[in-house]
């Protein structure tokens, strides 16, 4: 996630935590430090966000970035991590689609040129009888001796009909795959919004002090 000074980031969302300041020029043990509490993390509500009809497919560009998306259809470009959170993405750098030059670096950091040519699978093409019933799909891991018999028009029949997948092929297919995400309608983003501010809110505890506000215990203060 990209900083922004957006009032929708994604930071300024998350609740504020006091912990003992370990700084060397505190004042005394009882110096609080306030920061964002990163560990938090929220849970959509399924009854709304699990419907495919508040999204839109959408196939990420080349070299495009999540803020770019989230500028693209909200106007707000820190808007980057609703896009993430709604497709489940946490580790951006594997989960995003490369670009072309990243992708270039990473195949030749992994692989030799030969390599990159040899068959990593294979996979089936489509089958089907003489009246044009589905056999087989299209797409199956099998392996390389893989058949398949079925009766057509009363007499048996046997056949191998696959396809070779290179190296660099399964790699292009992965990053491709990663390009198809569901972009959260516009119409439907104030109330994402408000669910996440929502759950983000603290409830109160002995460290409650308001609704975007805990305090941790000081290990240095001996209750008596």
């Amino acid at each position: 996630m990209t900083y922004s000074g957006s009032p929708n980031s994604y930071f300024r969302q998350l609740p504020n935590l006091d912990y003992p300041s370990l700084a060397n020029d505190r004042n005394s043990i009882y110096d609080y430090q306030s920061v964002k509490n990163i560990f938090k993390r929220a849970v959509m509500r399924d009854d709304i966000f699990n419907s495919i009809t508040v999204f839109t497919k959408y196939s990420v560009q080349d070299d495009e970035r999540p803020d770019q998306v989230a500028y693209n259809f909200y106007q707000d470009s820190g808007l980057d991590w609703v896009i993430l959170s709604t497709n489940n993405i946490i580790h951006v750098r594997d989960e995003w689609p490369m670009g072309n030059q990243d992708f270039l670096t990473y195949l030749n950091e992994k692989y030799t040129s030969q390599e990159l040519s040899n068959i990593h699978h294979y996979e089936t093409k489509i089958i089907r009888d003489s009246l044009g019933k589905l056999i087989q799909p299209e797409g199956l891991n099998v392996p390389e001796n893989h058949s398949i018999t079925f009766l057509d028009n009363g007499s048996l029949r046997t056949i191998s009909r696959l396809k070779s997948v290179s190296f660099l092929e399964h790699e292009t297919n992965l990053n491709d795959a990663k390009r198809n995400i569901d972009v959260l309608k516009i119409e439907f983003l104030n109330l994402f919004l408000e669910n996440f501010r929502e759950i983000m809110e603290y409830k109160p505890s002995r460290q409650f002090v308001r609704d975007n506000l805990k305090k941790t215990e000081n290990p240095r203060i001996i209750s008596p």
